[in-house]
């Protein structure tokens, strides 16, 4: 098929009616007349839309299944360079040479009903995780701490001043059992970077207070950009782009952690 110019990617996106198809086929394939019904056109409209769009190569039909159409993953690509070209160097995304894209073609020419883009977040969200654990040990083991260690004395940084949390709160803000924050609280003590004291609030409660060598300590982790890959590599966004970033993966987790919660309760009912 011949390559689509860039006159013809610029005239579609012109179309009203052809850029509310390409939205609706973002979420995943779709036949003819639920696009129709979709995009508020006829069928006979709907369907010279989508030739023109196959034709540019932005969606193709779902092989097997007549009168279905896919978003083109390549011709997608292109398109979004095109635009990209068009933004202020601040928003101009960053080409991607994970090589996960084409992975995520080759996916969908597989399950052609499932929606590539849930593909590529959570594999490059695995990668991600990788860099991040190993960038974590790496700060970690720089002063001669454990990963989970170095977690707690953060997590009472940010609890803010007089920098105090109970165990149980820091329990759940670590994600871990009561034996291994306990753990994590000696081993702590011992190295002089946490002390445990009465909880004023609760005669027989304990909190976990950071001491001032555990400040130091961290500040010597900031200032040697030790915390790792994924931390200096985000520092490189663009500002309105880390913010963005930060949002999305926040909307990302929470519907995770709800999702969790809902296979949870299935799970134990």
């Amino acid at each position: 098929m011949p390559v689509a110019s860039d006159d013809l990617f610029f005239s579609l996106l012109a179309d009203a009616a052809c850029r509310r198809l390409l939205q609706a086929l973002a979420t995943g394939p779709a036949d003819g007349a639920a696009l129709a019904g979709a995009v508020g056109l006829d069928e006979a409209d709907t369907a010279q839309r989508l030739t023109r769009l196959a034709d540019a190569g932005l969606v193709r039909p779902v092989p097997r299944r007549k009168g279905w159409y896919a978003a083109q993953a390549e011709g997608l690509q292109r398109l979004h360079r095109l635009t990209a070209a068009l933004q202020p160097a601040a928003l101009a995304p960053i080409e991607t040479t994970d090589g996960l894209d084409e992975q995520a073609l080759r996916w969908a020419q597989q399950w052609p009903d499932h929606n590539a883009d849930n593909y590529l977040i959570g594999r490059r969200l695995l990668r991600l995780s990788a860099h991040i654990e190993t960038a974590l040990k790496e700060a970690a083991a720089s002063q001669q701490l454990q990963s989970a260690e170095l977690l707690l004395l953060d997590a009472l940084v940010t609890a803010g001043p007089p920098y105090t949390a109970t165990p149980t709160q820091l329990q759940k803000s670590l994600l871990m059992t009561q034996s291994g924050t306990t753990k994590c609280v000696q081993r702590l003590e011992q190295a002089g970077l946490v002390a445990r004291g009465a909880d004023p609030t609760d005669g027989r409660g304990v909190r976990v207070r950071l001491l001032p060598q555990a400040r130091k300590l961290l500040r010597n982790i900031m200032a040697k950009e030790q915390y790792g890959t994924d931390w200096v590599a985000s520092s490189q966004l663009p500002p309105e782009r880390r913010r963005l970033l930060a949002q999305l993966l926040g909307e990302l987790l929470t519907l995770a952690d709800a999702e969790a919660r809902r296979r949870s309760g299935k799970t134990t009912a």
